[in-house]
């Protein structure tokens, strides 16, 4: 009999790479839209649905990848070299984006197409091994070991997101380097990516997918098209942020950063809660706090500094609960039916779970481009304005955390076999 998988991929490496492609990540959320309005000046609305199809794009090609590596186990052997030429890609595609010229669309959503299949080709197979370390460390456990890496990621991106904002007001612009920098550091961060993939073995070899489909289908959907909805409001706001004068130039370039901090603050806010609750009644209480949260943030901003700071940070806290515990219910679903379902099963629920995260991201883009097409303006907006954008988060948060709460993630019962 097979033994099962002791220790899965080593912490050390995995949370390099998780490090490394947080980076891209958190950079390319919070910086793209941003670039593509003030630095290639391109039209708020254009920007918005570039980053939109974009993001759809990516979505499109964790689907794909996940479904190969399913349908065609043998496929998993190139996963290493794969991963190799990505992360090279997408980290170069970032770093490029500041580089275009002015007006030039096309170059830009060339850019950022390549970023986005370089990201799946990376993001897929390291997310494949999150459960294999949630087997022996737990599904909280490996969900604090992301946040932790992602927020510290965003730390990063916050101060260069607070030198880049601050330099727009002094005429001079660090954006290249800035974001090259981001872009050099990622990829050394993701470099054992390969490594960790060819010396795991299963990309190699994996296992045979099982005749049955896997317990946590049902509530897998469900909970996808619930993230889906949850992130493209709550996102929305995170970045429309960056457009808002707060009356205080500190507070307005430091957004990022204020929000980054609370988002790692909320790792240990929130462990506790889904320690009492439970992962998945925990993740609802984040979406509904935070849907309450927006708007307030809305209507409290306005009377300066110092209300916007705790509000802003207030909202971040609550955020923050979203992006760490969604790990933690996706993972205690996969593992939820009892079996050992094969890399290339995990692959894929992964792949469906990036997809939905994804497209509700794109999603607060086109909202965000939106919203500024509505105001007239680029950049220094009053917080007031954000208030019919944040009840639109609201709606959306509160929907997410009803479908979740109500979504059936009951165990399906295995089929009898034929031959008894």
């Amino acid at each position: 009999m097979a033994t099962p998988h002791p220790t899965g991929p080593g912490l050390v490496g995995y949370g390099s790479v998780h490090f490394g492609k947080s980076l891209l990540w958190a950079g390319e959320d919070a910086l793209a839209l941003y670039i593509l309005v003030r630095i290639v000046e391109l039209p708020p609305a254009l920007a918005g649905v570039m980053f939109l199809a974009s993001s759809l794009w990516n979505a499109l090609c964790d689907g794909l990848f996940g479904a190969a590596l399913q349908r065609w186990p043998a496929t998993g052997r190139f996963v290493p070299l794969l991963s190799a030429l990505a992360l090279l890609a997408c980290g170069g595609a970032f770093a490029a984006l500041p580089l275009v010229e002015k007006g030039d669309a096309a170059i830009a959503i060339a850019l950022l197409f390549l970023f986005r299949t370089g990201f799946s080709l990376a993001d897929l197979p390291h997310n494949a091994l999150t459960r294999q370390l949630a087997q022996s460390r737990g599904d909280l456990g490996i969900a604090r070991l992301r946040a932790a890496g992602a927020s510290a990621a965003a730390i990063v991106v916050g101060l260069a997101a607070y030198l880049l904002l601050d330099s727009q007001g002094s005429g001079s612009s660090p954006a290249f380097a800035l974001i090259g920098g981001i872009g050099l550091v990622a990829i050394l961060f993701m470099a054992p990516l390969p490594l960790l993939l060819a010396r795991d073995g299963r990309a190699a070899a994996p296992a045979p997918a099982p005749e049955t489909k896997p317990a946590a289908d049902r509530f897998l959907s469900l909970y996808c098209l619930a993230t889906a909805i949850g992130l493209a409001g709550i996102a929305a706001i995170a970045k429309a942020l960056l457009h808002l004068d707060f009356g205080a130039a500190e507070l307005g370039a430091a957004v990022v950063l204020v929000m980054t901090v609370g988002r790692l603050a909320a790792v240990w806010l929130w462990s506790p809660v889904a320690r009492r609750l439970g992962n998945r009644p925990a993740l609802a209480l984040a979406y509904a706090t935070s849907g309450i949260a927006a708007p307030l943030l809305a209507l409290l901003a306005p009377l300066g500094p110092a209300v916007a700071w705790p509000a802003t940070i207030l909202f971040a806290l609550l955020g923050g609960g979203i992006a760490m515990l969604c790990w933690a219910v996706l993972s205690e679903a996969l593992g939820r039916g009892g079996r050992q379902e094969s890399p290339g099963r995990y692959a894929a629920a992964f792949g469906l779970f990036t997809m939905s995260m994804k497209v509700g991201l794109g999603l607060s883009a086109a909202l965000t481009g939106a919203w500024l097409s509505a105001s007239g303006a680029a950049a220094g907006l009053a917080p007031a304005t954000l208030l019919p954008l944040a009840l639109m988060a609201t709606l959306a948060s509160f929907a997410a955390a009803l479908m979740i709460l109500g979504a059936d993630w009951r165990a399906r019962p295995e089929p009898a076999s034929a031959g008894g």
